[in-house]
């Protein structure tokens, strides 16, 4: 699990796990200066052509777009130039891309164009510029720069070919961005839309802390964390080469709603609060408490450390994986409790369950406790009797889910894979280690009556499963 943390605000815009409108921080001061941009347009009758300056990561992109949403009422949503689009073409562009005039005000942001040995061109586009703003008051061309020598030249080029109005002395603006006080804000904008918290990425306070102080700009200070978080978590993962761990519950109906207390929609990855907070009694539960008082040893950095996540199996896909794939005398034990062989109903009933949604890519964005759908009596009494024998016939039974989820899903190997795999400690196993496409699955099954469907249960097994493998790596101490 990489968390990748956006220093510029053109990498939100591109990326659709984030909601660009809730991230953007008002800067007063900024939103003035677009203000007075604006009442510019209206008393000379003519758009301008504005030059955004200030260091590299203040936040110069983000203003034009804070101010097309703080002041909605004024502006209209922001367009941008691509930047492949040629100085020479961009009127032109403008032309054809730029709705049609209206009461309020459009920001045009050109970004992504520093310094350009292109004189002629820059001349042209000035001219063509000139000329199409004349007509449209109601535009703002937003053009940010990071070099003050380059400003002035485009500046100079700009009165020179359409005077003062082209770029009035209220165009020349300097962005502040916010303010180092509002750069904590900044980050829990982004960690609430990633779904993540400083023990998540084993990151401590006086870490943010200590880069507020040390950081310039608000795009530093994100840069900062998020190198942070590379060094605490992808490098760390590469340098001991952890594995990516698979829990997979199985028991009545109930277990869905049970894990859906542990984790998270969409990625059903573990929540650490949770696994704690449900079975905080448990000799697991009061280790991990004790470790969590530091951040490199937080349950919550373990789980992002081996990329934890809770899947699970309703009883039929249990069943009918042991009808296709288990060994005779189980077969036939089922069969006495009703259930008969069925390639449809093993297919059907596999791909139901959010194991084979997550194998598979498929994903799960709905998490729920309601228990949905009924099964059979005679379902129930097979798996009844398959959670049974799980102590003594546990791989078998494994053995028999991972096939036909390899049926279902053919990037899971399966059968070149292993199980029971001694993770080099006296009697600690990983149930089965699994090719996943391009990535090894540590795959741990847990088999739970109904009266132990329980999301106490469940969590009490994870913390300590999630020991036995930060022990075994040496993540923390003993």
């Amino acid at each position: 699990m990489t968390v990748k943390i956006p220093t510029r605000f053109e990498h939100i815009l591109g990326d659709d796990r984030f909601s660009s409108t809730p991230l953007i921080v008002r800067v007063p001061e900024d939103m003035r200066q677009f203000e007075i941009l604006r009442r510019t347009t209206e008393i000379q009758g003519g758009g301008v052509l504005s030059f955004l300056s200030g260091a590299s990561g203040c936040g110069k992109t983000t203003s034009v777009w804070s101010a097309s949403i703080n002041l909605s009422d004024r502006f209209e949503q922001v367009i941008t130039v691509p930047a492949t689009v040629p100085l020479r073409e961009v009127s032109e562009w403008l032309t054809v891309n730029t709705p049609s005039k209206s009461k309020k005000s459009l920001l045009v942001l050109m970004d992504g164009r520093e310094a350009s040995d292109d004189t002629v061109g820059l001349r042209q586009f000035m001219a063509s510029l000139n000329q199409f703003l004349r007509g449209r008051a109601d535009i703002i061309v937003c053009w940010p720069t990071t070099s003050d020598t380059w400003k002035e030249e485009l500046i100079a080029t700009a009165r020179t070919v359409g005077g003062n109005s082209l770029t009035p002395a209220s165009a020349d603006v300097t962005i502040s961005g916010p303010p180092k006080s509002a750069w904590h804000d900044v980050l829990e904008r982004l960690f609430i839309q990633l779904d993540q918290r400083l023990e998540d990425l084993g990151i401590s306070g006086q870490y943010i802390t200590d880069a507020v102080d040390s950081n310039n700009t608000v795009g530093d200070f994100l840069g900062s964390v998020r190198d942070g978080i590379a060094s605490r978590v992808d490098m760390v993962q590469i340098a001991q080469d952890l594995p990516e761990i698979l829990f997979v519950v199985t028991s009545t109906s109930a277990v869905v709603g049970e894990a859906n207390r542990l984790r998270r929609a969409g990625t059903m990855i573990l929540k650490a609060e949770e696994l704690v907070g449900y079975s905080p009694r448990s000799e697991a539960g009061k280790w991990w408490q004790e470790r969590n008082n530091s951040p490199q040893h937080h349950l919550a950095y373990v789980i992002s450390l081996f990329r934890a996540k809770l899947t699970t199996m309703t009883p039929s896909s249990v069943v009918y994986s042991i009808s296709e794939y288990g060994p005779e005398d189980m077969r036939n034990a089922i069969r006495e409790k009703g259930i008969t062989k069925s390639t449809t109903n093993a297919d059907t009933t596999f791909r139901s369950t959010d194991f084979s949604k997550f194998i598979s890519g498929a994903g799960m964005n709905e998490l729920t406790s309601t228990t949905k759908g009924k099964t059979s009596e005679s379902a129930l009494a097979a798996f009844s009797y398959i959670q049974g024998s799980s102590a003594r016939r546990h791989k078998t039974i494994n053995q028999a889910i991972c096939a036909l989820a390899e049926k279902n899903v053919p990037g899971f190997a399966a059968s070149s894979g292993t199980f029971e795999v001694n993770l080099g400690e006296q009697d600690i196993y990983a149930d089965a280690v699994i090719l996943l496409d391009d990535r090894e699955l540590h795959l741990e099954f847990h088999h739970l009556s109904d009266a132990h469907c329980k999301a106490a249960s469940i969590a009490a097994y994870i913390m300590k499963k999630l020991r036995v493998y930060s022990n075994h790596y040496n993540i923390t101490p003993r």
